[in-house]
Order: C-alpha cells, then sequence, then structure tokens
C-alpha cells in the first residue's frame, strides 16, 4: 500500500480520496475549504507541502491547470515520488505542468466517482506504478502510451461528445416546450432506438423537473468546452460548436447556476423565466 497525498477534495476528489483511504492506502488530503477533506477516513494535511511530505503519490484533483499550478508551486517531488494529475486541464496546461507527471483525467461524474467506477484516461512514464491507486477508484483504466498529454487529449474528446449531447438536449427540450410540445413525449418516442442514450432521459428528467443537483457543475462544464475550443483552434480545426457551447453555458453560469448540474445549461434557453 502506498502512502498518498490528495490535493483536491470536491465533488470528485472527496469520494476518490475516501475509496482510496478504505483500500488500506495512508491518505493525507489537502483541500482550500479544509472541512471537505474531513471525514473520509484520511488525515487532513494544513499545506499543500504538507499533505505531499513523505508521500510514496500525489494526486491532484482540481479545477483547472492554474489552481493545480498553484498548489504545486513550491514543492519540489523526490525522483521517487509519482505526481498522478487527474484533473481536466486542457492541451496547453498539461504541457505547461512539466514532464513529472503521470496524466490521467478520469471520465465520470458524481455517482461514478462515489461508486468507484470512474475510467482513468492514463498516460505518461511511471503510469504501471499506479496500479494499486488506480484500482480503488476505477471500473476501467485505459493505457495510452508513454507520451504525456494523450491522456488529456483524449478527455477532452471525450467531453466533446457528452458536451454537445447535452447541450443539444437542453435546445431539444426548450424548443419542445416552446413549441408547446411535452418534452416527456420527445424522451418516450425515442426510447429504445437508433436515437437513443440513458443520459438522455437522466439530464432530460433533470430538464423537465427544474432540478439541477450537481453530478457535475455547469461552471466546470463551460470550462471543459473552453477548453475543447482552444485545443481545436490550436489544431486548426473550424469546430464552432465548442464554443458555442462555453457561450451558452456561461450565460446560465452568469446567472447565477453555476454550481448546479450542467443540465443547467438548459436555463439559459430561458433566463428570463428562470433566473
Amino acid at each position: 500500500m502506498s502512502k498518498v497525498a490528495f490535493l483536491g477534495t470536491g465533488i470528485m476528489g472527496a469520494p476518490m480520496a475516501r475509496h482510496l483511504a478504505g483500500a488500506g492506502h495512508e491518505v493525507r488530503a489537502w483541500n482550500r475549504t479544509p472541512e471537505k477533506a474531513e471525514g473520509l477516513g484520511a488525515s487532513v494535511a494544513g499545506s499543500p507541502a504538507e499533505a505531499v511530505e513523505g508521500a510514496d503519490v500525489v494526486v491532484t484533483m482540481l479545477s483547472d491547470g492554474p489552481a493545480v499550478a498553484q498548489v504545486m508551486d513550491g514543492i519540489t517531488l523526490r525522483d521517487d515520488q509519482l505526481w498522478w494529475q487527474a484533473s481536466t486541464v486542457g492541451v496547453d496546461w498539461i504541457a505547461r505542468l512539466g514532464d513529472r507527471l503521470v496524466d490521467g483525467p478520469v471520465l465520470g461524474t458524481r455517482q461514478p466517482a462515489e461508486d468507484g467506477k470512474l475510467t482513468v484516461l492514463v498516460s505518461g512514464p511511471g503510469r504501471d506504478q499506479l496500479a494499486d491507486v488506480f484500482e480503488p477508484v476505477s471500473v476501467k483504466v485505459v493505457d495510452l502510451g508513454e507520451e504525456i498529454g494523450t491522456g488529456t487529449r483524449m478527455k477532452l474528446v471525450l467531453n466533446t461528445w457528452v458536451l454537445a449531447l447535452v447541450e443539444g438536449l437542453a435546445e431539444t427540450i426548450a424548443l419542445a416546450e416552446g413549441l408547446q410540445i411535452d418534452p416527456q413525449q420527445f424522451l418516450d418516442i425515442i426510447t429504445g432506438g437508433l436515437m437513443d442514450t440513458p443520459y438522455a432521459h437522466m439530464k432530460g428528467k433533470q430538464m423537465i423537473e427544474r432540478s439541477f443537483p450537481p453530478s457535475f457543475p455547469l461552471a466546470l462544464a463551460a470550462k471543459d468546452a473552453g477548453l475543447v475550443a482552444d485545443a481545436a483552434r490550436e489544431a486548426g480545426l473550424d469546430l464552432p460548436l465548442p464554443g458555442l457551447i462555453r457561450d451558452q453555458m456561461g450565460k446560465a453560469v452568469e446567472a447565477g447556476h453555476g454550481e448546479e448540474d450542467l443540465a443547467a445549461t438548459f436555463l439559459a434557453s430561458w433566463l428570463e423565466r428562470f433566473s
């Protein structure tokens, strides 16, 4: 078992740290709000440096690249320490964070994290040494090779699909309501057909009921859409949809819905009515 420093115990990080501690790892957790690091079966560190000292493995699960850089600023890792960078930070930031990390963003939201059933998209040297750390938090580990950044790029590809699905669903349900069609009938019609997906029913129910308990916060979804737009532009691609999704989600964030589930992007279509 490993000594694990877990930096960032929010919606995703808290259950991950809990599963690691439950599997027998010695976990020292840190969070900007210390109370969120309590009750996880881990000791609570007063600073990132305190958490990292003496650890075999350092895990960062934070909101974005700047947050990771700030938390790791001033920390010098020993040669034998492994750093699992699990946050979604985008192509630019994964390069800026250096070559001491294992690039392993996770696919999944609150419930898969709570269930220990995330998918880890891992790349970079040292990844083979993290199997016992990946195991308690994941149902699948996808090995994407030696190059740091491949995991991040794959995460952006997968996020593009999820974001487009949720925004497309939001606009479909908004249109149905605007045309005085029961949106539940739309979901019933696609059930069992080629256009069906369980995610549409899950998120569609939230939109119809105007109930958005956060599985993945809208503000972070908008951030991820921006990362996709930036990566596409740097790759020389003309992909207008990610930027449009970022902007549409941003409207609902600015209206005060950023901490609600990403399904709350639906509210951007009805801001005058539901803000």
